[in-house]
């Protein structure tokens, strides 16, 4: 019986430790990428649904607005002409950018006030009657 306690191989305390450490820290790795990897593909999206009962006026979500008047939608992006910085909810359909004062038109996204001296970005924008769903694409008309 003492012969076959002594074939067996210990290993040391220290090379457990550091084996449960390597171990550790593939898995962390690897949950770290995965999250970051779904984080940015929602960020990422390039597709959006809205249901039809879209109000009259302005809708903000975020990277850009719908505008509905009467039965017609249109998509504008929120990104500023001039640098780049996101644009605020309207004021009377008045959007005005927080970093310079650029103001445009909620409406057709025509700057009223400088700096920008470019229209917003008017983005895909379709009612798909299937779904019954407005579908706004982040890319340029």
């Amino acid at each position: 019986m003492e012969s076959k306690m002594k074939d067996r191989t210990l290993i040391s305390r220290k090379l457990f430790i550091n084996s449960l450490t390597g171990i550790g820290a593939g898995i962390f790795g690897w949950l770290w990428f995965s999250l970051s990897a779904s984080q940015e593909a929602r960020e990422n999206q390039t597709e959006f649904r809205h249901n039809a009962d879209i109000p009259i006026g302005i809708s903000h979500f975020g990277k850009y607005y719908l505008y509905r008047k009467g039965k017609s939608v249109h998509a504008f992006s929120t990104k500023c002409t001039h640098a780049g910085c996101l644009i605020g909810k309207a004021n009377g359909g008045i959007l005005q950018c927080a970093c310079h004062g650029s103001q445009f038109d909620a409406e057709t996204g025509n700057p009223l006030k400088g700096p920008a001296i470019r229209p917003l970005q008017e983005l895909e924008c379709q009612f798909d009657s299937y779904s019954n769903q407005w579908i706004v694409k982040l890319h340029p008309i």
